[in-house]
C-alpha cells in the first residue's frame, strides 16, 4: 500500500469496503462526517478539502481506516471516472389525481389540472437540499447535474409558457426555474459544492414515521416502529446524517457565510459584479438555509454574467476577436437563464449571434424579442437582417414593413430594404 504522503494516492478514491461493519467503529462526529463522505467517488484529495477535519487529520484517518479494513483503495478507478447516470425525463402526467379536490387547480388556465398539480407539488419542495431538488445522488458528476438541470427546464422554464394564460403558476414558475438554476449553478462550482457538502453535514436527521399498532382490547395503542434492513446505500445516508457538524463549526460557518454576504452586498453596491457573484455563491454554500442569501443570488449573477459580456465587447478600436464574440453570446445566454424575458439581452444576443453567422441562434432571440417588446422597430430592423442572411427574403419584407409602420421615419428601415431589394436582384 502507498504512504499517505504519496501524491499519486491522493488523487485516486477511497472506497468502503462491502463487508465493514458500522457498528464496531468507535468515531467521533468529526470522524464519522468524514467517512460518510468516502462514496467511492470522491477523490482523496476532494475528501482533504471536504472533509471538516484539517488535511492532516484526514490523511491519518483514511491510513487507519485503510490498515483496519474498512476502506480500500481503488487501483483501478482514475479520479473523477464518470457515475452511470440515473436521471430521468420528469414525466408531467404521473399518476392519477383528483385535481379537482384542490381549490388552487383551475380549469380556465392554458395549462392542464394535471400539470398544474404537478407544478403545486414541485413548488412545495423548494426547501430540499439541491441534490435532491435536482433528484441527483449526493455523488452525482457535473454531467449528471446538468443533464438533470435541462430536463428540469422542460417542464418549468417560463419561456415554454409564453403568452400563455397562467394565473397564480406564472409566479410559481418563476420561483421553481429561479431555485433550479440556484441549485444548479452551485453543485456546478466545485468549490461552492465543497461547502455544500459540509453544511449538509449540519442537516437534521428526518424522524421515520411510527406505525400504530393495535394492543389488548381497551388500552392504548402501542407505537412501533417496523424493523428493516438497510441497504449500504441507507446505512451510509444515515451517516450522512447522524454525524452533523459540531455546534462550533457550525457557528464559524454561519459567521463565515455573512462574511462573504457583507462582502457580496458591498461589491453590489458598487456594481462590482465580478467581486459581488462568488463571495454570494460562498455564502449560501456556508449557510444554504438562509433565504436572505439565495433571494440575492439570480440578479447578482446575471449582472455578473451580464457585465463580462460587455466587457468582452468592448474594446477602443472597435475590433473584436471572434472567439471573444462567442463567449460573450455563451454569457447573455447565461444572463438569459435568470432573465429569460429581458428583450434587451435578447436583442443584443440575437445582434451578437448574427454577427458569428450563428443564424438558428440568432433566430430564435431575434423572435423573442420582438414577441417580448411587439412595438420596437430596432428589434424587428434586427429580426428582418437575421432572415434576409438566412435567404428568407419574402417575410424580411414583410417584417420591415411592419418596421416602418411603427416608425416611419427610421433611415435603418429604408436601408434594410434597399440591401433586401439588392439581394433579391443578384438572386
Amino acid at each position: 500500500m502507498h504512504s499517505v504522503g504519496d501524491s499519486e494516492q491522493r488523487r485516486g478514491i477511497p472506497r468502503l469496503v462491502s463487508s465493514w461493519d458500522p457498528t464496531k467503529l468507535q468515531l467521533s462526529p468529526e470522524e464519522g462526517f468524514l467517512l460518510s463522505r468516502i462514496d467511492g467517488h470522491t477523490s482523496w484529495t476532494l475528501l482533504r478539502q471536504i472533509g471538516g477535519l484539517a488535511p492532516e487529520e484526514v490523511d491519518r484517518c483514511i491510513e487507519r481506516w485503510l490498515s483496519e479494513g474498512v476502506v480500500e483503495f481503488d487501483e483501478d478507478k482514475p479520479a473523477g471516472a464518470e457515475v452511470p447516470a440515473t436521471v430521468e425525463e420528469p414525466k408531467v402526467d404521473a399518476g392519477p389525481i383528483d385535481y379537482m379536490s384542490d381549490p388552487r387547480i383551475d380549469t380556465s388556465l392554458d395549462i392542464t389540472p394535471e400539470l398544474q398539480a404537478q407544478i403545486l407539488e414541485f413548488s412545495a419542495s423548494l426547501d430540499k437540499p439541491y441534490f435532491e431538488l435536482l433528484d441527483v445522488p449526493r455523488n452525482a458528476d457535473a454531467k449528471q447535474i446538468k443533464r438533470a438541470y435541462f430536463s428540469l427546464s422542460k417542464v418549468y422554464h417560463p419561456d415554454r409558457y409564453f403568452r400563455a394564460h397562467l394565473g397564480d403558476y406564472s409566479v410559481r414558475l418563476e420561483q421553481i426555474f429561479r431555485k433550479l438554476v440556484e441549485a444548479y449553478e452551485l453543485l456546478s462550482d466545485p468549490n461552492t459544492r465543497a461547502e455544500i457538502e459540509k453544511s449538509m453535514g449540519a442537516m437534521p436527521e428526518p424522524e421515520p414515521e411510527p406505525v400504530v399498532q393495535a394492543s389488548e382490547a381497551g388500552a392504548a395503542p402501542v407505537r412501533k416502529l417496523p424493523p428493516r434492513k438497510l441497504t449500504k446505500r441507507q446505512t451510509l445516508e444515515r451517516l450522512r446524517r447522524h454525524f452533523r457538524l459540531p455546534p462550533q463549526i457550525l457557528a464559524e460557518r454561519k459567521l463565515k457565510a455573512s462574511q462573504f454576504f457583507d462582502a457580496a452586498m458591498v461589491a453590489a453596491k458598487r456594481e462590482r459584479w465580478h467581486e459581488a457573484a462568488p463571495s454570494l455563491r460562498l455564502a449560501i454554500a456556508f449557510d444554504p438555509w438562509n433565504d436572505a442569501y439565495r433571494k440575492r443570488f439570480s440578479d447578482i449573477l446575471s449582472r455578473h454574467y451580464e457585465q463580462r459580456a460587455v466587457k468582452l465587447l468592448d474594446s477602443e478600436d472597435g475590433s473584436v476577436d471572434p472567439s471573444d464574440k462567442s463567449e460573450a453570446l455563451r454569457l447573455l445566454e447565461e444572463v438569459l437563464i435568470h432573465r429569460p424575458a429581458d428583450p434587451e439581452v435578447n436583442h443584443r444576443a440575437a445582434r451578437l449571434a448574427l454577427e458569428i453567422q450563428e443564424l438558428e441562434r440568432a433566430m430564435e432571440y431575434a423572435e423573442a424579442a420582438c414577441e417580448l417588446c411587439p412595438d420596437s422597430a430596432e428589434m424587428r430592423i434586427t429580426l428582418a437582417r437575421v432572415l434576409r442572411a438566412d435567404g428568407r427574403r419574402e417575410r424580411a419584407s414583410t417584417v420591415l414593413k411592419e418596421a416602418a409602420r411603427l416608425d416611419p421615419k427610421n433611415e435603418e428601415v429604408q436601408a434594410e430594404m434597399q440591401k433586401l431589394r439588392r439581394s433579391s436582384r443578384s438572386a
